[in-house]
């Protein structure tokens, strides 16, 4: 499993920098400028190395594309990485190779000839489509990395394109297989609803596919190795896809993270504890118009305003499913992205700029809610999971955004009254960024009921009499409950918004 280190190709008379490696690693004679080389190699040593700070920290000053000049010590701006990034002078170099040994693995120097051969393949196909320039979730793209194609060596582009590509003809050797076991076959494929051979096989392409987007959760450059573990990480380890300066480079049939037959391996038994049970049905419906909650019972996890562009991000697996896909379901494949204008989310770059975004949300999920509170079943509440953003430290009790803001707006408006608000620690505090970072923390749980047609009126001074009154108490027996200091603020919304008040 080679892993490649990305570098800014400087012009002969230049210096060029391996970020995150160690001056400690480099050879004497890239280091040596009186011999008039400019190149550098690295090398892989056992032990404990001499400054420990200065080799976790390598050629990185800080967060984003500052670096300082591994020759040098020079530091080198974020705007001039990325000027050399987007003029297309940014490359990789083939920093280490790890083999499997005896129960553990061999972290071997690279060899010229593995590097030639990492740089033979060149792929017959990429996939289309320009990658959204929304710096908050896409940073590459800064660099000069606009489509998705370039997210992939040319060597993970031809194991992708490989794999996608025998996805079909394994569906037609499955239909014919089925039919000469004698399977009943009706003609019909699964997307018109058949249940016989054609549709078996395409079940059986649509888990293929599946295990090959897994696949390729390991395969770009934006996967990192891990040390403790002594595998690829994935693509994404939170929602979003951050530049990385280091990547490693999987084989995809090592028997380990990214190997094809280990995504396969996890869908087949899981397929084996699910048995024969009823059909099932999906359907996709906008939630502005749809009418299959009608007389339902309802608990939906909406879209968070401008947190996660899910999206955009879908995109990523999207281009491989539709290769893999198209010829079974070339209704379902017909765009070339996944369709994105009806996403009820605010994202400033969708719209005419954070207040255009904001009124699309505001009155897309008033619309939703409102569909929600007229055909919920009478006798259940509609329950919403809704996620927001805050700082956390010990001094502070949560600060909630704009999006929780406009959300609990929509939802009364929407005709609804909420009768509580539960919040539930559902998010993963030891995230990628570091704890105390502005990530999703927790979700709040809004029990909602259609607000009562005859609700009273009351004034703002009337309102906050009744709070004064009535809201001490029930903080202190939500205290008493446990609930944790940073979730207080929302926890006592629903106690803080009496039902029987239309507003």
């Amino acid at each position: 499993m080679p892993f490649s280190q990305p570098r800014l190709e400087k012009p002969s008379n230049c210096l060029a920098f391996p970020a995150n490696e160690s001056i400690d690693n480099l050879s004497t004679e890239s280091r040596n400028l009186s011999t008039g080389r400019t190149g550098y190699r690295f090398t892989v040593k056992v032990g404990k190395p001499k400054d420990a700070n200065e080799a976790k920290n390598g050629t990185k000053l800080s967060r984003g594309a500052n670096f300082k000049c591994v020759m040098s010590g020079t530091p080198i701006t974020a705007d001039h990485v990325r000027g050399e990034t987007k003029a297309g002078r940014m490359g990789a170099r083939l920093m280490a190779m790890v083999a499997q040994g005896e129960r553990t693995r061999a972290y071997l120097p690279p060899t010229k000839q593995m590097d030639e051969v990492a740089r033979q393949r060149i792929p017959e196909w990429k996939p289309e489509g320009l990658i959204v320039a929304d710096a908050r979730a896409f940073t590459p793209t800064l660099y000069g990395m606009a489509e998705w194609s370039d997210l992939l060596t040319p060597r993970q582009l031809c194991a992708m394109t490989t794999l996608s590509d025998l996805v079909q003809p394994a569906r037609k050797r499955v239909n014919r297989d089925a039919s000469t076991a004698d399977m009943p076959d009706d003609n019909k494929p699964l997307a018109g609803g058949g249940t016989g051979a054609a549709a078996y096989a395409d079940a059986v392409a649509i888990y293929l596919a599946l295990a090959m987007d897994k696949v390729a959760d390991y395969n770009s450059s934006l996967v990192l190795w891990s040390p403790t573990r002594d595998q690829v990480k994935t693509t994404f380890s939170r929602q979003a896809l951050p530049m990385t300066w280091d990547f490693a480079e999987t084989n995809v049939f090592a028997n380990a993270a990214g190997d094809i037959a280990v995504s396969l391996d996890g869908i087949c038994r899981t397929l084996a504890t699910c048995g024969l049970g009823s059909d099932g049905h999906g359907y996709a419906c906008d939630s502005q118009t749809q009418a299959i909650s009608l007389h339902k019972v309802v608990s939906t996890d909406p879209p968070y305003y401008d947190n996660v562009p899910y999206a955009d991000l879908s995109d990523f697996f999207y281009v491989w499913l539709r290769r893999s896909l198209k010829p079974a379901f070339p209704d379902l494949f017909s765009t070339l992205a996944v369709p994105k204008a009806e996403e009820l989310v605010a994202f400033a770059y969708r719209h005419d700029g954070k207040q255009g975004a904001e009124a699309f949300f505001l009155v897309g999920m008033t619309q939703a809610m409102r569909r929600l509170a007229e055909q919920t079943h009478p006798a259940f509440p509609v329950t919403i999971y809704y996620a927001f953003k805050q700082s956390e430290s010990e001094n502070d009790v949560g600060t909630a955004s704009t999006g929780w803001e406009t959300f609990l707006d929509a939802a009364i408006q929407a005709g609804f009254a909420l009768s509580g608000t539960w919040p539930m620690r559902t998010e993963r505090e030891a995230r990628s960024r570091g704890l105390g970072s502005n990530a999703l923390a927790s979700s709040i749980v809004l029990v909602c009921r259609p607000r009562a047609a005859d609700a009273h009126t009351a004034t703002r001074g009337e309102f906050v009499t009744a709070l004064k009154a009535e809201l001490p108490q029930a903080l202190a027996h939500l205290q008493r409950g446990n609930i944790a200091p940073v979730d207080l603020a929302q926890a006592a919304i629903g106690p803080g918004m009496p039902p029987d008040v239309r507003g």
